[in-house]
C-alpha cells in the first residue's frame, strides 16, 4: 500500500486547484506543504515567500515564523501529518472555510488511501489465485519432483512475501531438502531432528515473534523473526513439510494461513503424482526406450554430406546403446566452404539423446551464419547453458570449417578430445587441443578461433571419446597415439579407406562387438589441387638479369628493388591492379626466401646470396642460391595461427609456396641451395 507521502504525489492536482479556488474566492495566498515543510503548491505568493514565513520547532513540527500573520492547518491521515494547508493573513470567517478545506482534503486521502488499500488485498487474491494456477502448470514442465517442488516454493515465497522458505521431503530412506533463500537455511532444517518435529504435530504452527518462535525452535538463527510451517499430507509412504521465515513488512495473517493450508494439499498430491509418475515411466522405459532412440538417432544423421571442391569426406558414427550421445554434422554455407561439427553430450538415455539434437540444430544453425567457429560455440553456450547446468549435463564439440579459397582450416574445441591434422609435405602431425571449457560448464570462456594453414594432402580427422577410451582385456586404453600412428602410416588413403583402417583396429584391439561409448569418426582430406599447366613450347626467355649481394638484412631493400623495376618491364604485364599485383607477389616472395637465406641458411655469416631474374613471355623465373646450411623444406609443416597474436613466426615458406606458381628447392647443387621461383603472369 502506498505511504502518505507517496499518495499526495499521486493526486498533486487536486491540491494545486484547492489552492488556485482559494485565491480565487478570497483574492488571498494559500500555500500547500509537505510534512517537512517544503512548499509543494502555491497561489497568490511565490514559494519562496511562504517559505521565509514558516520555522520548524524542536519537535519537527511546522510554526509560524515570528511576527508572521500566517494560519497553519495540518492534514491528518492514519495518525500521521500528510502535510500542511498554510494561509496568510485569514479573516476569521475565512478561518472556517480553511478548516472546511483541511477537512475535505483529509477525507479524500482518508478514501483514497482506503482504495489503495482494496486494490493491494485485490491484487493479494488474484497472485493467490494465480498461484494455484502456475502450481498446476508446474506439473507439467518440470521434468523432476525437485525442480517441480522448488519452482513451486519460489512462487510460494514471492506471493506471501516471506524471506526465505523451504520444502522438506523424505522418501526412500533420503532426506530431500529443497529451499530458497537464506545461505544459512539448509544447515539449520536439512536435519532428520528438525523434520521429525514438524512432522510429529498435526496442525499448522505461527509465530509471529521470535519469542514464541525460540520456543519451538530453539536454535533458530538470529535474523529469523517470525515463522509458518505445516505437515504436508500424503498418500504415499514419503514424509514432506513446508515451511515460511521472515514475511516482511508485516506479520503472517490470516490469509497466509488459508493459503499455506490450501498449497500443502496441493503439494501432497503433486508429490503422489509424480511417485505414480516414476513408476510408470520405470514401467515403460524399456519399451518405449527403443521407439524412442530410433527416432531421434535418425534425426541426428545428416543424409548427404555436402560437395565442396577441393575435400573428400567420409564419416561414421556407432551409438553404444539404444540412444547415444554422439552427433556430427555439415554444414556448407559457401561454394568455398564446409564447415564440420563433431560433438559429445556428457550422458546417457533419452535426455541425453534430447539435448544432442537440440545442440546440433543449433551449432547448425549458427554455422550457417559463416560465423568463426569459437563464434558459433560462444553463442550456443550462452544460449543452452542454464539448461544443460539443470539437466546436470555438459556437451563437448569441435566445430572445424575447411576454407578451399584460402587453403586455410578455422577451428575451435569445447573440451572435445583433441583432434589430428596430418601435413602431407611435412609427414608430420599434430593434435587440435581444445580451445575452451565444454559447454555448460561454469567459467566457459571461449578463445578466439586459431587458424590452421593447409598444403595439397593435408587429413583431419575428428572423433569422439568412444575411440581413445575403448579398452581391450588387459585394460589398456586405445588412446591417442594408436590413432595418430595409424594415421602415419595410411594417410595416402581416401578417407574412406583410412576410416575403416582405423574402426577395424579399433574393433581388433577391444576384441568385442560391444562399446562402451559412443563412436563418432570424421575423416577429410584436402585434396591435390590440379597444377596449372604452361605450355612449355610458348615459353620464350627476353631477358636475363644477374645478381650478387652480401648477405645482410641491409641489402634486402636493394634486392626488392631490382626483382621490381625488372618485372615492371615484362612486356606483357597488365596495366591495371592485376599487374600491381603481380609485382608485389613476386617481390613479396624473393624477400622472403632472401630472409631466410640471411637468418637461417648463414645465420650471421658472412656470404653471399647470387641468383638471376628471367624474364620471358609468359612470366618469371628467378634463381635464388646460397652456400650457407641447406634444410629440407618439406619438413616444415604449415603453421598454427592465432589472430590475436600476429608476433608467431613461420608463415614465410608457407606464404610463398601460396603466391607462387612454382617454388621448388635443392640444396647443395654445384652453385649451391637453389630456389627456384616461377611466376605466370595474370591471363
Amino acid at each position: 500500500m502506498l505511504e502518505p507521502s507517496q499518495l499526495l504525489e499521486q493526486h498533486l492536482s487536486v491540491f494545486q486547484d484547492v489552492v488556485r479556488g482559494w485565491n480565487q474566492a478570497t483574492g488571498k495566498a494559500l500555500a500547500f506543504l509537505s510534512p517537512q515543510g517544503d512548499v509543494i503548491a502555491a497561489y497568490g505568493q511565490s514559494p519562496a515567500h511562504f517559505q521565509k514565513q514558516i520555522v520548524v520547532s524542536g519537535a519537527d513540527q511546522l510554526e509560524p515564523a515570528s511576527g508572521a500573520n500566517l494560519r497553519l492547518v495540518p492534514l491528518m491521515l492514519q495518525d500521521e501529518v500528510a502535510g500542511y494547508l498554510l494561509a496568510e493573513s485569514p479573516s476569521a470567517g475565512q478561518e472556517s472555510l480553511l478548516d472546511w478545506l483541511a477537512d475535505f482534503l483529509t477525507t479524500y486521502l482518508t478514501n483514497e488511501h482506503a482504495l489503495e488499500g482494496m486494490t493491494d488485498e485485490l491484487i493479494a487474491a488474484w497472485n493467490q489465485l494465480d498461484l494455484v494456477y502456475r502450481i498446476t502448470q508446474t506439473l507439467a514442465e518440470q521434468p523432476n519432483l525437485t525442480d517441480a517442488l522448488h519452482s513451486i516454493l519460489q512462487d510460494v515465497v514471492s506471493v506471501i512475501r516471506a524471506e526465505t522458505g523451504f520444502i522438506l521431503l523424505e522418501q526412500n530412506d533420503k532426506l530431500e531438502c529443497v529451499t530458497v533463500g537464506g545461505q544459512a537455511l539448509p544447515e539449520l532444517v536439512c536435519q532428520p531432528t528438525f523434520v521429525n518435529r514438524l512432522t510429529q504435530l498435526d496442525h499448522l504452527l505461527l509465530f509471529n515473534n521470535r519469542r514464541e518462535l525460540l520456543q519451538f525452535w530453539p536454535d533458530a538463527p538470529e535474523p529469523l523473526q517470525n515463522f509458518i510451517g505445516t505437515y504436508i499430507t500424503s498418500n504415499s509412504k514419503n514424509t514432506a513439510t513446508l515451511g515460511l521465515l521472515n514475511k516482511k513488512p508485516l506479520p503472517f495473517n490470516a490469509s497466509d494461513v488459508k493459503l499455506v493450508t490450501a498449497i500443502s494439499e496441493q503439494l501432497g498430491a503433486v508429490i503422489d503424482n509424480y511417485q505414480l509418475q516414476q513408476e510408470l515411466i520405470a514401467r515403460e522405459r524399456v519399451e518405449r526406450e527403443l521407439e524412442i532412440a530410433a527416432e531421434i538417432q535418425d534425426s541426428l544423421l545428416p543424409k548427404n554430406i555436402p560437395h565442396v571442391p577441393g575435400l573428400s569426406i567420409d564419416v561414421s558414427i556407432l551409438p553404444a546403446y539404444e540412444v547415444g550421445g554422439d552427433f556430427y554434422d555439415f554444414i556448407a554455407a559457401d561454394p568455398n566452404q564446409l564447415t564440420i561439427i563433431l560433438g559429445d553430450v556428457a550422458g546417457k538415455g533419452i535426455p541425453a539423446a534430447m539435448f544432442t539434437s537440440m545442440v546440433r540444430t543449433m551449432l547448425k544453425t549458427e554455422a550457417y551464419h559463416s560465423q568463426e567457429p569459437h563464434i558459433i560455440l560462444k553463442r550456443v553456450n550462452d544460449i543452452i547453458a542454464h539448461d544443460l547446468w539443470q539437466a546436470e549435463l555438459f556437451i563437448t564439440a569441435f566445430v572445424a570449417t575447411f576454407d578451399t579459397k584460402n587453403n586455410v582450416l578455422l577451428y575451435a574445441s569445447a573440451g572435445h578430445i583433441p583432434g589430428i591434422i596430418y601435413h602431407a609435405q611435412s609427414k608430420t602431425s599434430r593434435l587440435l587441443k581444445a580451445t575452451s571449457l565444454p559447454l555448460g560448464v561454469t567459467g566457459y570462456a571461449a578463445k578466439i578461433t586459431q587458424y590452421v594453414h593447409l598444403s595439397p594432402g593435408d587429413t583431419l580427422v575428428l572423433f569422439s571419446d568412444g575411440i581413445t577410451d575403448t579398452r581391450n582385456p588387459q585394460g589398456e586404453y586405445f588412446g591417442l597415439q594408436r590413432v595418430q600412428n595409424l594415421i602415419h602410416q595410411h594417410a595416402d588413403k581416401s578417407p574412406s579407406i583410412l576410416k575403416q583402417i582405423i574402426l577395424r583396429a579399433l574393433s581388433d584391439f577391444s576384441q568385442t562387438d560391444v562399446a562402451d561409448d559412443d563412436i563418432a569418426l570424421t575423416v577429410a582430406k584436402f585434396l591435390q589441387e590440379e597444377p596449372r599447366i604452361q605450355p612449355i613450347q610458348d615459353w620464350k626467355v627476353l631477358q636475363t638479369i644477374p645478381f650478387q649481394y652480401k648477405a645482410d638484412t641491409i641489402h634486402l631493400v636493394d634486392i626488392s628493388r631490382q626483382v621490381t623495376h625488372a618485372c615492371r618491364v615484362l612486356e606483357n604485364l597488365p596495366s591495371d591492379s592485376r599487374g600491381d599485383d603481380f609485382v608485389y607477389l613476386v617481390e613479396l616472395a624473393v624477400s622472403e626466401i632472401c630472409t631466410n637465406m640471411i637468418e637461417h641458411a648463414y645465420a650471421d655469416t658472412p656470404g653471399y646470396i647470387t641468383g638471376q631474374i628471367t624474364l620471358t613471355n609468359l612470366g618469371v623465373q628467378i634463381d635464388i642460391y646460397d652456400q650457407g646450411r641447406s634444410f629440407n623444406p618439406d619438413a616444415i609443416p604449415p603453421p598454427i595461427s592465432d589472430p590475436m597474436d600476429p608476433s608467431e613466426g613461420g608463415y614465410g615458406l608457407h606464404i610463398v609456396r601460396q603466391i607462387m606458381d612454382i617454388a621448388e628447392y635443392e640444396a647443395n647443387t654445384p652453385q649451391g641451395n637453389h630456389w627456384r621461383l616461377v611466376k605466370y603472369l595474370p591471363t
